[in-house]
């Protein structure tokens, strides 16, 4: 049975790369300021935790100022006092406290702590390294941006709203997702934390907690994931969705060992970057944005979930998986690249999920008729809508949706049985004897 792992209770670890680098008795006067009031303080050596901690307890003289936002320092000590005590009949003794007096600080930045040892494409592979099956980049890269959440900024507390669906699967994908998910995040932060809190959203009293929990700030990051509903408009809701989670044609195994202490280890390392975002960078991924989703929406009456709030979330968290303090133009193809793939999967089965109800279809299940699809015709679906959209095509020939359909995923005799099921259940209009198609 995989144990948790909690921050907070570690003896011997697991411990991230930076954390082993501050425990070093060089470093002993460096990390996170946890402030006891206005003139004393202690040093964190995770800010998502309260141990492994300093021994010492720092005092601030007059004339030496600290502002209170500071975080990651390396203290200047004039001096440190000990109180010591001695048993009776003993012959020694030791510390009760430990005090060091403040003559000034340097402040340092994250990103000059050593990295994790993986390196972006390991770490999303183990991500999801235990579903099985459609080899599915997309797939770790939603994972990926909802866990890693994003800091708070001018748009409030922190965090990132996902949406899951899975489209080729029954609820018990959902259920192992969430089951996953939880197996990839330290249990502090599945609990009210102050620092970051990530919760899966199941029921309707889950969404009422998580909004109660937004408005009061319990947390500087608060990540969520609607799982079995759909989720509400953004007025009913402080913070609406900003990424999907769309689950693949894969299946699912459970993890024998717990969390991954290199995932882990990537994962903290991340959560220190608080990225800054120039304005005018801002504004030009707004417009891109933007016209990717004109792209993505061009047979749709949908709106691209993304207002400049939700896009400046999104882009925050993005740098912190590339382990970027700043997006700059030349991230501006990259970031999308991943934005196009990520939401036009979504486009391809949202509205289906909102025409039912469901945030999941088990082919071949009790649905309304235009549902009612076998696995291969939902997934020639999947693909039609992709490549009319990376055409521009309305009529495809079949020649096309050949060539766009690997046959290693749906073989000859499975395209034409599946194009005949989606023309008969009124999502696909034939002509010319089946050689051209368009969707309905």
């Amino acid at each position: 049975m995989p144990q948790t792992l909690r921050l907070d209770k570690r003896e011997k670890g697991p411990w991230t790369n930076f954390e082993i680098y501050l425990l070093k008795p060089e470093n002993v006067h460096v990390g996170w300021i946890e402030w006891i009031d206005i003139r004393s303080f202690r040093l964190k050596k995770n800010p998502f935790s309260n141990h492994p901690m300093s021994p010492y307890t720092y005092l601030i003289p007059d004339e030496v100022h600290i502002p209170i936002e500071e975080g990651l320092i390396r203290v200047l000590v004039e001096k440190i006092e000990r109180n010591i005590k001695i048993p009776r009949k003993k012959t020694y003794g030791s510390y009760t406290s430990e005090f060091c007096i403040v003559d000034g600080y340097e402040p340092l930045k994250p990103d000059e702590l050593p990295k994790p040892h993986l390196e972006l494409d390991g770490f999303l592979h183990r991500l999801t390294d235990n579903w099985h099956g459609e080899e599915s980049p997309l797939f770790s890269t939603e994972i990926a941006i909802n866990v890693l959440s994003c800091p708070k900024s001018s748009y409030g507390i922190g965090g990132i709203g996902a949406q899951s669906l899975a489209p080729l699967g029954s609820t018990r994908d959902l259920v192992h997702l969430n089951t996953s998910l939880r197996w990839l995040l330290p249990s502090d932060f599945l609990k009210q934390n102050k620092a970051y809190m990530y919760k899966p959203i199941r029921t309707p009293d889950d969404a009422k907690s998580a909004n109660r929990a937004y408005t009061r700030m319990i947390s500087e990051e608060l990540s969520f994931n609607y799982l079995f509903t759909l989720s509400p408009e953004a007025e009913r809701l402080m913070m609406p969705t900003q990424i999907p989670v769309i689950i693949p044609d894969v299946q699912y195994t459970k993890r024998q060992w717990g969390l991954d202490r290199d995932v882990f280890d990537y994962e903290m390392s991340a959560m220190l970057i608080h990225p800054h975002i120039e304005q005018s960078t801002q504004v030009r991924l707004a417009k891109i944005v933007q016209r990717t989703g004109e792209t993505l929406l061009r047979k749709s009456d949908m709106q691209l979930p993304l207002d400049n709030t939700g896009l400046l979330r999104l882009a925050n968290s993005w740098a912190r998986l590339h382990f970027k303090q700043t997006i700059t133009e030349d991230d501006f193809t990259h970031m999308k690249h991943d934005v196009e793939g990520i939401f036009s999967e979504y486009f391809d089965f949202i509205e289906d999920a909102k025409e039912t109800g469901r945030t999941s279809h088990h082919p071949l299940t009790q649905m309304p008729t235009r549902f009612n699809l076998t696995t291969d015709a939902n997934k020639i679906l999947k693909h039609i809508k992709r490549i009319s959209r990376e055409t521009g095509l309305e009529r495809l020939p079949l020649a096309e949706l050949r060539r766009g359909i690997p046959t290693s995923d749906i073989s000859d005799y499975d395209l034409d049985r599946g194009l005949m099921e989606l023309a008969a259940s009124n999502l696909l209009l034939q002509f010319k004897n089946f050689t051209e198609f368009e969707l309905v």
